[in-house]
This record gives C-alpha cells, structure tokens and sequence, in this order.
C-alpha cells in the first residue's frame, strides 16, 4: 500500500492527459469566402469550387477517402450505406459503407441554416481504425457563416 502513495502522484498526470484525449484537437484553420459562405479551412487543406459544392481537399494526394464538401445544395443520398442519426452536438447522419482495403467509408452530414439558405457540410474520410470523430469536419460546419 505505501509505494502506490509514493507512485500515485506521478500517475495522476498520465490519468489526467488520457481523460483529455477525447477531446476534441484543435486545428488551424485560415477564413475563405466562396458563393457568399464564410469558412474555415483546415490547415493542409486546398479549395476547390464546383457548381454546387465547395470541395476541401488535402494538398497531398493520399490513398485513402479524406475530403470535406460545403453543400449549397442538398447532396445525394449515400449509396448502399447504413444511416445513424445523431444529435450531439448538432443534428447529423453518419453513413457507413463497408470499404476495400482501406477499411469502411464513413460519411458525415452536418445541415446549417445559414441566413435565407441550407447549406450541408459533409465529410468522407475511409478509416481501418473503426469510426473517425470528424474534428476537422466539426470545425469547418461550426466555422460556417454567411459572409460578411
């Protein structure tokens, strides 16, 4: 019982710093206007337009599914996947279709009212390591405005 009283202060930190780890990160974001929306782009993120989309890529290509789209049109449905609704901590639906070799692809889709129009943030990232948590995605929908 005395060396857990000599070691437990030291492992109070390590306690601590594994609670934080759900949190979520914080990233860098720069502020771009398009189509009259104001957003965040993550950093490591270029900006591509489309006709009824704004596309968040990453700069360096990578092997698996990781983009960000802003809607200004409802998307389309996601073919063959299996819908969860949520509501924490906004209304969403998490989409997943079993994947290849880069594991299943998820797809989360975050509406926002944004003054006289609905726009959709939605993110697609293929991940083996189970249910992405979307940190960049969140950040982007809460970053959402019209611009000013």
């Amino acid at each position: 019982m005395v060396k857990w009283l000599k070691i437990f202060p030291f492992l109070v930190p390590f306690i601590l710093a594994s609670c934080n780890a759900e949190q979520q990160r914080v990233i860098e974001m720069k502020t771009e206007v398009v189509d009259g929306l104001q957003f965040g782009v993550p950093e490591g993120r270029k900006v591509e337009t489309g006709a009824d989309h704004i596309l968040l890529l990453p700069e360096q290509a990578l092997r698996e599914v990781d983009e960000i789209a802003i809607w200004t049109t409802a998307p389309q449905p996601v073919a063959g996947g299996v819908d969860t609704e949520g509501a924490d901590p906004a209304p969403h639906t998490l989409t997943t279709v079993e994947g290849g070799m880069g594991g299943p692809e998820y797809t989360l889709t975050i509406p926002k009212h944004i003054a006289d129009r609905q726009a959709y943030v939605r993110a697609y990232i293929q991940s083996e390591g189970g249910t992405p948590a979307f940190d960049e995605a969140w950040q982007v929908w809460e970053s959402l405005a019209a611009e000013k």
